[in-house]
């Protein structure tokens, strides 16, 4: 699962520059822990078991692929950065991995039993749209993002200079999909580095006064303690 690309939405190229040059390493290292509770309470909703024919769509590192797999499911991933796709065939050997475009997958109808995608819709164009994508190659679909309130979330925001408008939550873009949803939950995600600064740097992007924006989240011990949450919806076509 991809803790945040922290990016807009961007062309094939815009992504291949964003995650050249050891991003996509420097992210999986500081950032691919973070969401394990989320993707373990995913792969549990959904169901994800021996034999379950799994796509990943935007599969990022692949760090759920890599759990599918050590499921027993069938697991497939996509995803537009090379570089990022690079490290998911270490981490999951055995998936089917393909470079692509999530809002446009190359998969025929219903060739897959459940289609996942974490952290990624809401940096396509239109993330209604995308979802309804996702829909049309597995009858069931498990969304997971960022939930509102989560202090890094809040840090990014800090960082980029902006006041993180709240997003179109998630339930309700997946209504707009046209889908039923049959569960969902929040997951904490809670995040802890003894130097988170590096991590911001390298496996993010970020510049400028990331100790002083991050300064109010170090313990006395050195620490780096943030409260996080991930939201997940699963649901069906209606």
């Amino acid at each position: 699962m991809t803790a945040s690309r922290h990016v807009t939405p961007c062309s094939k190229s815009c992504a291949d520059t964003l995650w050249a040059m050891g991003r996509a390493e420097a992210w999986s290292k500081h950032w691919g822990r973070l969401g394990k509770p989320a993707r373990e309470a995913v792969a549990d909703a959904a169901g994800i078991t021996a034999g379950t024919r799994l796509l990943d769509a935007g599969c990022g590192t692949g760090e759920f692929l890599a759990l599918a797999l050590s499921r027993g499911a069938k697991a497939s991933g996509i995803d537009v950065s090379q570089d990022m796709l690079a490290v998911a065939r270490r981490h999951a050997p055995a998936a089917d991995i393909r470079e692509g475009d999530i809002t446009e997958l190359p998969y025929e109808d219903d060739a897959f039993d459940v289609v996942t995608a974490f952290n990624v819709v809401q940096f396509t164009d239109d993330p209604v749209a995308t979802i309804a994508g996702l829909a049309r190659v597995a009858p069931a679909v498990a969304v997971c993002g960022w939930a509102e309130g989560s202090q890094l979330l809040d840090l990014f925001a800090a960082l980029r200079n902006d006041s993180a408008a709240p997003r179109r939550p998630l339930d309700e873009q997946v209504l707009a999909a046209g889908l039923t949803i049959t569960q969902a939950g929040d997951v904490a995600t809670p995040y802890e580095s003894e130097d988170v600064v590096t991590a911001l740097r390298e496996g993010s992007g970020f510049d400028g006064d990331i100790e002083e924006q991050a300064a109010s989240y170090r313990g006395a011990d050195g620490v780096y303690r943030f409260e996080n949450r991930f939201r997940y919806v699963l649901a069906t076509r209606s």
